[in-house]
Parts: structure tokens; C-alpha cells; sequence
């Protein structure tokens, strides 16, 4: 999935106000000029992606991360 349409699956499940406010920015982002240059700009976006920790967890990790946090929290 491209980043176009990551973003896109985002907006369209925000509420109106939010979605406005969404492209709002974008009109915003399209009418600074760039300032880092695009090579740069791919390679800062690729190193972040690549940091993510995606698969590195499994499920029951992640729920033992939570179940600490609501411990900590006492949630019920």
C-alpha cells in the first residue's frame, strides 16, 4: 500500500471536522516550500518504517505490555 493510500484509509474513517483539518494541513504542507531535500527526505521516511517494530511482538507480549499498564493504572 502506498503511503497515499495509507493516509487515505485514515481520513476517510475520521469524522468530517477532522477529515477538514486533515486537509487543511496538506493545503498547508503543498504551500511551504521543501525544505529537506527529497532524497534525504526517502531515506529519514525508509529508516522510520524500518524502525517500526512490526511482527517483532508477538500477541501475547503485546497483551502482557497492556495487562502492566492497566496494572500500574489499576484499571479494572
Amino acid at each position: 500500500m502506498t503511503i497515499a493510500e495509507t493516509i487515505y484509509q485514515h481520513v476517510k474513517a475520521l469524522p468530517p471536522a477532522k477529515a477538514l483539518e486533515v486537509l487543511h494541513f496538506v493545503e498547508f504542507l503543498e504551500s511551504k516550500p521543501d525544505s529537506t531535500p527529497e532524497t534525504e527526505a526517502k531515506e529519514a521516511l525508509a529508516a522510520f518504517l524500518h524502525g517500526l517494530p512490526v511482527g517483532q511482538r508477538s500477541d501475547e507480549d503485546i497483551n502482557a505490555e497492556f495487562q502492566a499498564l492497566r496494572d500500574e493504572w489499576d484499571l479494572p
